[in-house]
């Protein structure tokens, strides 16, 4: 009977790794197609050289009927593209800060929210036309329920968070996987954190003004996130790339 395998590789700032195998029986199929997967956390975001990329070659994964083979991609292949990805978040990220940051002198904070409900979206729109990666971001506790996390990405925050909680420089830790869709697609994912700074606590700290509530409700009627503290985990930007 196949197995779907997945290799889950996190990693501290000196490297050190430990690598959880999960494995679920599937019933037996002859439509199968291998599935080979890295999901890593480095320091590569300081600076430093990324550890090796832990594969699961052979591993097979539950696909549709007439699925679509996936796409092997070599760890070197897969590095490059977590490091593109990582360029990619840095971007957006400055870009929304910029606008935000103005909006607020402008305005106060209620500008600054009417500026991330339109800012955010031209950003991810321009990022997947320049870059063929789509872009958005996810937490735990979301403002938009469009970016409600799925399975994969509640998995990766909810490790971010354990992460975090015991130490973990978040500029270090990032996550990244070759996998397939349930229709057979192969995509390459890719995830990392975003904490609290100074600039988000008008909206989404521990102490939003009832002015800003409102103008809040006025986009996001059932907005949850709110409570934050700073350098507390906010939530993770989530890319993710075809590949067939």
């Amino acid at each position: 009977m196949p197995k779907t395998a997945t290799a889950l590789m996190w990693g501290s700032s000196v490297f050190a790794a430990m690598v959880l195998i999960v494995a679920e029986a599937i019933a037996q199929s002859p439509a199968t197609a291998p599935l080979t997967s890295a999901i890593q956390a480095s320091g590569q975001a300081s600076g430093q050289a990324a550890g090796p990329s832990t594969l699961t070659p052979g591993a097979t994964a539950p696909v549709a009927a007439t699925p679509a083979p996936a796409t092997t991609l070599s760890p070197a292949e897969i590095m490059a593209r977590a490091k593109k990805a990582r360029e990619i978040t840095h971007t957006y990220a400055e870009k929304l800060k910029v606008g935000i940051v103005q909006a607020l002198k402008d305005g106060g904070p209620k500008a600054g929210i009417g500026a991330c409900h339109t800012l955010a979206p031209e950003l991810n729109s321009r990022t997947t036309e320049e870059t063929t990666f789509e872009i958005a971001r996810t937490a735990l506790k979301v403002r938009n329920p469009d970016n409600t996390p799925d399975v994969w990405e509640q998995a990766g925050l909810e490790n971010f968070q354990k992460q975090i909680t015991g130490g973990a420089d978040p500029k270090k830790i990032e996550l990244f996987e070759v996998t397939q869709t349930k229709e057979g697609q192969s995509i390459f994912r890719y995830m990392r954190p975003i904490m609290m700074g100074d600039v988000c606590m008008a909206c989404h700290g521990p102490a939003v003004a009832l002015d800003v509530k409102g103008e809040i409700s006025q986009y996001y009627p059932d907005d949850k996130a709110v409570g934050y503290n700073l350098n507390e985990l906010r939530g993770a930007f989530t890319l993710v790339q075809q590949l067939d």
